[in-house]
Formats: structure tokens, C-alpha cells, sequence
């Protein structure tokens, strides 16, 4: 017998078979994924897209956030829609209405808080809808299944932006326009949630076809058309609301896009998938010579959506967001401050993003950066000469093209009003006498001493004339371009008082007027129109969009007449007249228009950010194949340091078991081996 030898065999043979278990785990691990999608998911037409946090609110009558945009245009289409390649000028066209409205003029009589009555001729719009659109399947239908859209869903639309319980953001562009809002505001206050079941005069149902309905306009408003155009105006099926209540706000919209919602997972994804029941709807087949060249009508006539799924991935870090573009994850990603040298040389892109088959594209946007004064604050506001000195002062003091340089890496348009480019109004020659900022500031300091303040001092206290400037704390780079605006200013001698708060802290304090000055504010189009831009300065806009409470009769006359204009040399005349009330008295300081870049992988088409519109994912197509080649050659895992770990390994077990040889060996030269007829012995 030789049990005793049998023990250090067996000790042998774990140590080598340890040692190949491990080599295979190390190789299995090895070549597992970082895919951070489910199994197979990539591998389909699905667009991957990104935000930075969990939607607020999916309520169509109350979002107002852009990225909350990108999935509810999607599943609440409007009457119109942008068309998705024109620019300069936008233009709208149908999308679920049937034909263009038609308009004329409404006689109707109405009385005043004193009890006047008058008679007063508005407008009338008659809309009718595609008798093809139907809502996706849901529970609360009977049977499940998706109805027929009517002109009634618009009317309830209409009304959820009037109900005060709701607090629709909008419901200020319709309030003194559409006949009776204002007393169907207060009969909610009354009734509650019966009012529904009552008529809203100024939005009905033709009482002759269920896809036609009337809008009544207290005045001619032509914008109503862009208002069309916003999910607001989206129709909303009532037993939605009713059966899924706070739900159907948050986790369960029930529209009748192009997807619906199929995953909602908290501070992780958020998918779409092509709804069932969805209206026909196609590519645009006409446009530029330049989106020609761009490979923009490839999918020219092609049947809409091009993807059968939508996922945007919840990030919040750019780091991890570029990282996971880099990686093949995103198909597309921005141009930030913390990519700007690996993505760029110069002003193209560097190398290794073309040898990736990356394109970028420019965007301008239809936006605003500015600060404003409370024109309310005894010090800074008010209408008088010396006090317009004092905020032109300040304005000459501000370097906008310094901000574009430092936070924008050079990108963007110097701002000389608050029109944008490509806005009917907008006059690329233009300069604004109060915003061309001069290194000596000779200018300023010469308004600021006809205001009363040479040097900044105040004469009468013989200190510097103070201006408390509030700001919202937020992110590392907003408090820098606050800091900047603060050393700016005070190159005049003015002691400026910098006070950074929480969002809803400084909102409050907006308010209730509790200011003088905010810098660095922006404001983005919601149609583009420059009533949307000239209504920052309306007077009973005040506390609203109005944040500057700016208040001059005759801008306001002036206002409401080019309100009720089409676009014309009367109405462009209007607001060039409008513009100059308004540099002159100086309660905002106009910075810039933001320029974006943005980043496209090579299997993803028809990229072209709209500024206006949401709604651009229902035209992106994908190629899966080249987007999985792409991925493997750029997530291969490297497994040449566990090779050096394993060869490492094997250089220090090896002595290990020579030892074991060895002393198994002097054991058995020791005690010796005696042969009997029974076998073998120690």
C-alpha cells in the first residue's frame, strides 16, 4: 500500500488544477462586455439619446423642460409641427390637422369690471383634424384598445391649461385672447373638477363633425398658430387623466405620437417604443442644397418613425456622458468645455474624432443670455434720465464677447437686442450704443458721473454706490460666470454685492421683488416669433416673463399692436421702434446667443438639432450593424496584464511545488520500501 505518498500527490495536483480554474476565470473575465444595455437591445434600429435626470413632470398641459420635451413631443402631436429640415425661416406644417385653418373676423359683446358693456370683433379659427388618429392602446380605453382622436381631446386640452390645480405655464399666452378663459378660471375656483363637463366659449366642438372645432379670439393674433405647434395644444384623452390620475402626470402619458412609453426606471433609463397605432407620417423630401450634402434626404418619403425604439440613459456626469460616446454607448453628444480638447483642433474636429467617423454640426440657437435690473428698486429702477445713466453705465461695463470666450469656448453671437438670429426683427448690422464694451470704459464712467456717481462714489455718503447682485447657486461654472459679472462691474468704483441662493430661493425673491440686479440669465424661443421676445418687456407680463417688472405705456400700446401683425415692413417698423424704447431705457443688458456644437457617431443619420422643436428622434434612423462593429473594436478587452499576472503567477507556484517534489521524494529515500507477498510496504 502506498497511502502514505498519496497525500502530497493529491496536494500537487490541487495546486495545479487551482491553477488552471484560475487562468479560466481570468479569461472569462476577461472577455466580458461593458455593454451597459440589456443583451441584444443595440443590435436593433433603437437610438440611444441622454438626460441628465429624472423627468419632473410628463404632464403635456404642464411641462415646460426641454429635455421632458424630447419624450412628449414624441407621444403628444400637435396640430402642427416644424418642418424638420427648414431654417431661416422656420415653418410650420400640418402634422395631425387636416387642412390649414381658416380665419376670419368674430363679433361678440362683453362688460367690463364696471359694468360697461361693448361690442368687440376678435377672430375666429375653424381646425380640423385626420380622421386617422387614434391613441395608443391602454388600459383605460374599453377593451384596451386606442379610440379615435375628436376635436373634443383638443377642448380638454384647452381647458386643463385653464384649471389653476394644474398650473400650465402657458396659460398667460391664452388668457386675454380666447373669449371667456377668464371666467372659466373662476368657475373652477366654484366647482372644481365639474367645470369640465361646462362649455368653454373661446374653444368648441363644431357641433356638425366631431374632428372639427372652433377657437374665438377676443383680438387677431396670428402666433396662434405657432401655439398650435406646443404639446400643450396636444390632444388629451379625459378617461386618461381620470384613470391613471398623479400617474398619468409622471409615469403613464397616453397619447397618440409616434412612441409610447414602454420602461420608465428612476435615475437610470427611460425608453420609447414605436406606438402600434400611430398616424402615417413621413421623411421630408425637399431640402437645401447644403442638407442634400449632408445626407440629410437619404431617407427622403421614407415612412416615420425610422427607429423602433427610443432609450435615453439618465446621466448626470458630462465626464461619464462623453465616455460613454467615446465607447459607442451615446450616438450622440455634445461639445463641452471638459471634451473640448479631445474633440477639437482648433476650430475642427481633431483626428481621431474624424478616424472615428464622428461629424459635428453647428447649431445657433434661438435664445437669450442677459442680465436685468428691478426697474421697481428705489436706487436702479425707475424712468428718469439720471437713473437709465446709471444702468446704461453698468451695461457698457459688462464685456459679453469675454463671457463667449471664457464659458463658451468662443461660441456664440454677440447679443445687440434681445431678437435672436433667425427671428423676423433680427438685423445682423445693428449695434445697441449701450453694449459695446470699450477696455477704458471711458463711456461708462462718463454716464455714471452724469448719473451722480463719479468713480462709483456716492457723494453723498462719500462711499462706493452699491448693487446687490442675486444669482442661483447650481454648478461650478455658473458661480464663475456670476464672479466674472461681479469684477466686471466693479472696474466702475460700484461695490457689488454678490448673493448666490437656491433655485427656488432666488425665484422667491424674483417674486416678491426683493432684487435690483440678476445676472446671467437666459430665455430660449418657445415659438420664433419676436412677440415671444418682446413680451419680456409687456407690463402685464410683469412677475411672469417680465422678470425686469419693466413698465412703459407707450411700449405696451406699441406691443399690442405689432401683436396682432403678420410679419410685414409695418410690423418689422413696430419693433424696430419697440427695440429702441427699450435700449434707451436699458432694464435689461442683452449678452449673447448661445452656439452649439453637437457630435454624431457614424451610424446614426439625420442629426440636425431644431432650436424650436422637440420632436426630432421620430426622423433619426440607425445602422445596427456598423454601430455593433464599431462597438467590439472599441470595447475589446485587453488581456495582456492578465497574461504578465498569470506568468507571474506560474513563476512563483512553480518553486512551490518543487518543494513538495522534492521533500515527497526524501520521504520515500528515508524510510525505504519493503516487498512482501502482500505488496508493497513501508
Amino acid at each position: 500500500m502506498r497511502t502514505r505518498n498519496a497525500a502530497p500527490s493529491k496536494r500537487f495536483a490541487g495546486l495545479i488544477s487551482l491553477f488552471f480554474c484560475s487562468l479560466a476565470a481570468s479569461l472569462l473575465a476577461g472577455g466580458c462586455g461593458n455593454n451597459p444595455y440589456p443583451p441584444g437591445e443595440s443590435g436593433g434600429k433603437v437610438a440611444y439619446r441622454l438626460i441628465a435626470d429624472d423627468p419632473k413632470s410628463l404632464d403635456p398641459s404642464y411641462s415646460y423642460d426641454g429635455s421632458e420635451g424630447l419624450i412628449l413631443d414624441v407621444i403628444y402631436p400637435s396640430f402642427y409641427r416644424y418642418d424638420f429640415l427648414k431654417r431661416d425661416p422656420f415653418a410650420l406644417e400640418l402634422n395631425i390637422g387636416a387642412a390649414e385653418p381658416t380665419r376670419g373676423p368674430y363679433t361678440f359683446t362683453r362688460t367690463d369690471k364696471a359694468g360697461k358693456t361693448e361690442t368687440v370683433t376678435g377672430e375666429q379659427y375653424t381646425f380640423r383634424l385626420r380622421p386617422d388618429i387614434r391613441y395608443q392602446d391602454d388600459p383605460c380605453f374599453p377593451g384596451g384598445k386606442g379610440r379615435l382622436v375628436t376635436a373634443n381631446d383638443i377642448v380638454y386640452a384647452f381647458k386643463r391649461m385653464i384649471d389653476p390645480s394644474v398650473q400650465s405655464p402657458v396659460a398667460s399666452f391664452f388668457a386675454d385672447k380666447v373669449v371667456g378663459w377668464e371666467a372659466y378660471t373662476q368657475a373652477f375656483e366654484k366647482q372644481g373638477a365639474k367645470n369640465y363637463n361646462n362649455a368653454l366659449p373661446g374653444v368648441q366642438v363644431d357641433p356638425r363633425d366631431p374632428l372639427t372645432f372652433h377657437i374665438y379670439l377676443s383680438q387677431p393674433y396670428p402666433q396662434l398658430r405657432y401655439l398650435m405647434a406646443m404639446h400643450f395644444t396636444a390632444p388629451q384623452a379625459r378617461e386618461a387623466v381620470e384613470y391613471w390620475k398623479d400617474e398619468y402626470k409622471l409615469r403613464h402619458p397616453v397619447g397618440c405620437g409616434m412612441y409610447r412609453l414602454s420602461e420608465f426606471k428612476s435615475k437610470q433609463r427611460i425608453s420609447l417604443e414605436a406606438n402600434p397605432n400611430r398616424y402615417p407620417s413621413r421623411y421630408p423630401s425637399q431640402g437645401s442644397s447644403q442638407d442634400q450634402a449632408d445626407g440629410l434626404l437619404r431617407d427622403a418619403g421614407a415612412a416615420l418613425p425610422l427607429t423602433d425604439k427610443i432609450v435615453f440613459s439618465v446621466v448626470k456626469e458630462g465626464v461619464t456622458a462623453f465616455n460613454l460616446f467615446q465607447q459607442g454607448y451615446l450616438d450622440v453628444s455634445g461639445v463641452t468645455n471638459t471634451n473640448a480638447t479631445q474633440v477639437l483642433k482648433g476650430a475642427d474636429l481633431s483626428p481621431e474624432m474624424k478616424r472615428r467617423g464622428v461629424t459635428m454640426r453647428r447649431n445657433v440657437s434661438v435664445n437669450d443670455w442677459y442680465c436685468f435690473f428691478n426697474m421697481e428698486d428705489p436706487d436702479w429702477g425707475g424712468y428718469t434720465p439720471r437713473k437709465r445713466k446709471l444702468r446704461q453705465a453698468v451695461s457698457l461695463s459688462i464685456d459679453s464677447q469675454a463671457f463667449i470666450d471664457v464659458f463658451n469656448r468662443g461660441n456664440g453671437v454677440l447679443a445687440q437686442t434681445m431678437i435672436p438670429p433667425g427671428v423676423f426683427g433680427y438685423d445682423p448690422a445693428y449695434r445697441n450704443p449701450y453694449t459695446q464694451y470699450d477696455e477704458s470704459l471711458a463711456k461708462a464712467k462718463q454716464l455714471l458721473a452724469e448719473a451722480g456717481y463719479p468713480d462709483g462714489m456716492d457723494p453723498r455718503t462719500g462711499k462706493p454706490l452699491v448693487l446687490t447682485m442675486d444669482g442661483q447657486s447650481g454648478s461650478p461654472q455658473l458661480a464663475a460666470m456670476f464672479e466674472q459679472t461681479r469684477r466686471q462691474v466693479e472696474k466702475l468704483g460700484i461695490k457689488v454685492d454678490l448673493k448666490l441662493s437656491r433655485y427656488s430661493v432666488w425665484r422667491d425673491k424674483m417674486k416678491k421683488k426683493q432684487f435690483q440686479f440678476s445676472p446671467v440669465f437666459g430665455w430660449s424661443a418657445d415659438y420664433p416669433d419676436p412677440e415671444n421676445f418682446l413680451f419680456l418687456f409687456y407690463g402685464p407680463n410683469r412677475g411672469g416673463p417680465n422678470s425686469s417688472l419693466y413698465g412703459n405705456p407707450e411700449y405696451d400700446r406699441l406691443f399690442l399692436e405689432m401683436q396682432k401683425m403678420s410679419d410685414g415692413p409695418r410690423r418689422l417698423a413696430l419693433i424696430q421702434q419697440l427695440q429702441r424704447i427699450v435700449i434707451e431705457d436699458c432694464p435689461v443688458i442683452p449678452m449673447y446667443h448661445d452656439v452649439t456644437y453637437s457630435l454624431s457617431q457614424a451610424w446614426i443619420r439625420n442629426t440636425k438639432p431644431h432650436p424650436i422643436s422637440n420632436d426630432d428622434s421620430q426622423y433619426r434612423a440607425v445602422d445596427p450593424e456598423l454601430r455593433a462593429a464599431r462597438q467590439a473594436g472599441w470595447n475589446q478587452p485587453n488581456i495582456a496584464p492578465l497574461w504578465w499576472g498569470l506568468a507571474a503567477a506560474v513563476a512563483g507556484i512553480a518553486p512551490a511545488l518543487q518543494v513538495i517534489r522534492q521533500r515527497t521524494n526524501r520521504k520515500v529515500r528515508r524510510r525505504g520500501a519493503v516487498t512482501t507477498p502482500e505488496g508493497e510496504l513501508d
